[in-house]
Protein backbone atom coordinates (compact mmCIF):
# COMPACT_ATOMS: atom_id res chain seq x y z
CA UNK A 1 0.00 0.00 0.00
CA UNK A 2 1.23 3.46 -0.86
CA UNK A 3 0.00 6.54 0.95
CA UNK A 4 0.08 10.17 0.01
CA UNK A 5 -0.52 13.21 2.18
CA UNK A 6 -0.13 15.52 -0.82
CA UNK A 7 -3.68 16.80 -0.42
CA UNK A 8 -2.53 18.67 2.70
CA UNK A 9 0.95 19.61 1.52
CA UNK A 10 0.14 20.41 -2.11
CA UNK A 11 -3.35 19.99 -3.56
CA UNK A 12 -5.90 17.40 -4.65
CA UNK A 13 -4.58 17.09 -8.20
CA UNK A 14 -1.05 16.40 -6.95
CA UNK A 15 -2.42 13.75 -4.59
CA UNK A 16 -4.22 12.05 -7.49
CA UNK A 17 -1.08 12.17 -9.64
CA UNK A 18 0.90 10.51 -6.88
CA UNK A 19 -1.69 7.76 -6.51
CA UNK A 20 -1.61 7.18 -10.27
CA UNK A 21 2.19 7.01 -10.13
CA UNK A 22 1.99 4.49 -7.29
CA UNK A 23 -0.19 2.26 -9.47
CA UNK A 24 2.15 2.65 -12.45
CA UNK A 25 5.07 1.27 -10.44
CA UNK A 26 3.03 -1.70 -9.23
CA UNK A 27 1.54 -0.64 -5.93
CA UNK A 28 -1.32 -2.96 -4.97
CA UNK A 29 -3.38 -0.45 -2.95
CA UNK A 30 -3.45 3.32 -2.69
CA UNK A 31 -4.37 5.52 0.23
CA UNK A 32 -5.13 9.17 -0.38
CA UNK A 33 -5.04 10.63 3.12
CA UNK A 34 -7.79 12.98 4.26
CA UNK A 35 -10.02 13.79 1.29
CA UNK A 36 -12.23 16.61 2.54
CA UNK A 37 -15.41 16.10 0.54
CA UNK A 38 -17.50 13.28 -0.86
CA UNK A 39 -16.78 14.68 -4.33
CA UNK A 40 -13.02 14.32 -3.73
CA UNK A 41 -13.56 10.75 -2.54
CA UNK A 42 -15.61 9.91 -5.64
CA UNK A 43 -13.10 11.58 -7.95
CA UNK A 44 -10.22 9.64 -6.38
CA UNK A 45 -12.07 6.35 -6.78
CA UNK A 46 -13.08 7.15 -10.36
CA UNK A 47 -9.61 8.22 -11.49
CA UNK A 48 -7.31 5.80 -9.68
CA UNK A 49 -7.56 2.10 -10.48
CA UNK A 50 -7.10 -0.74 -8.04
CA UNK A 51 -7.87 -1.25 -4.36
CA UNK A 52 -8.25 1.86 -2.23
CA UNK A 53 -8.26 2.54 1.50
CA UNK A 54 -10.72 4.90 3.18
CA UNK A 55 -9.65 6.16 6.60
CA UNK A 56 -12.79 6.75 8.65
CA UNK A 57 -11.50 8.87 11.51
CA UNK A 58 -14.32 10.52 13.41
CA UNK A 59 -13.80 14.29 13.79
CA UNK A 60 -11.13 14.13 11.06
CA UNK A 61 -11.15 15.82 7.65
CA UNK A 62 -12.78 12.99 5.70
CA UNK A 63 -16.57 12.59 5.69
CA UNK A 64 -17.61 9.43 7.55
CA UNK A 65 -19.67 7.29 5.20
CA UNK A 66 -21.38 3.92 5.65
CA UNK A 67 -19.38 0.90 4.42
CA UNK A 68 -21.96 0.20 1.70
CA UNK A 69 -21.57 3.71 0.29
CA UNK A 70 -17.77 3.48 0.42
CA UNK A 71 -17.90 0.19 -1.50
CA UNK A 72 -20.29 1.60 -4.10
CA UNK A 73 -17.95 4.57 -4.50
CA UNK A 74 -14.99 2.28 -5.20
CA UNK A 75 -13.21 1.85 -1.89
CA UNK A 76 -12.17 -1.72 -1.15
CA UNK A 77 -11.01 -1.32 2.43
CA UNK A 78 -12.16 0.96 5.23
CA UNK A 79 -10.19 1.56 8.42
CA UNK A 80 -11.79 2.84 11.60
CA UNK A 81 -8.56 3.44 13.53
CA UNK A 82 -9.96 5.00 16.70
CA UNK A 83 -13.66 4.11 16.70
CA UNK A 84 -13.53 1.14 19.05
CA UNK A 85 -10.90 2.66 21.30
CA UNK A 86 -12.86 5.89 21.63
CA UNK A 87 -16.15 4.05 22.17
CA UNK A 88 -14.61 1.87 24.88
CA UNK A 89 -13.12 4.92 26.64
CA UNK A 90 -16.52 6.61 26.61
CA UNK A 91 -18.17 3.48 28.03
CA UNK A 92 -15.50 3.28 30.75
CA UNK A 93 -16.04 6.93 31.67
CA UNK A 94 -19.80 6.42 31.85
CA UNK A 95 -19.37 3.28 33.97
CA UNK A 96 -17.01 5.06 36.34
CA UNK A 97 -19.50 7.91 36.71
CA UNK A 98 -22.21 5.39 37.59
CA UNK A 99 -19.96 3.69 40.14
CA UNK A 100 -18.96 7.04 41.65
CA UNK A 101 -22.60 8.10 42.02
CA UNK A 102 -23.60 4.73 43.49
CA UNK A 103 -25.75 3.69 40.53
CA UNK A 104 -25.97 0.28 38.89
CA UNK A 105 -23.73 -0.50 35.93
CA UNK A 106 -25.84 -3.48 34.78
CA UNK A 107 -27.11 -1.66 31.69
CA UNK A 108 -23.50 -0.90 30.68
CA UNK A 109 -22.00 -4.38 30.94
CA UNK A 110 -22.30 -7.92 29.62
CA UNK A 111 -23.23 -10.67 32.03
CA UNK A 112 -20.31 -12.69 33.34
CA UNK A 113 -20.95 -15.69 31.07
CA UNK A 114 -21.01 -13.53 27.95
CA UNK A 115 -17.87 -11.71 29.08
CA UNK A 116 -16.10 -15.07 29.48
CA UNK A 117 -17.26 -16.12 26.01
CA UNK A 118 -16.09 -12.90 24.35
CA UNK A 119 -12.61 -12.95 25.88
CA UNK A 120 -12.21 -16.66 25.21
CA UNK A 121 -12.31 -18.10 28.73
CA UNK A 122 -15.15 -20.50 27.87
CA UNK A 123 -13.15 -21.90 24.97
CA UNK A 124 -10.05 -22.22 27.15
CA UNK A 125 -12.07 -24.12 29.77
CA UNK A 126 -13.44 -26.47 27.11
CA UNK A 127 -9.93 -27.17 25.84
CA UNK A 128 -8.73 -27.74 29.38
CA UNK A 129 -11.44 -30.38 29.84
CA UNK A 130 -10.31 -32.16 26.67
CA UNK A 131 -6.85 -32.67 28.10
CA UNK A 132 -7.80 -33.27 31.71
CA UNK A 133 -6.40 -36.50 33.10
Amino acid sequence: MARTDALKTDNFEEAIQRCLAFREVGCDMTFLEAPETVDQMKDYCRRVSGPKLANMLEFGSTPILPPKELKEMGYTFAAYPLTLLSASIKAMQQSLQLIQSGQSTEDMILDFGETKDVVGFTGYANEEQRYKT
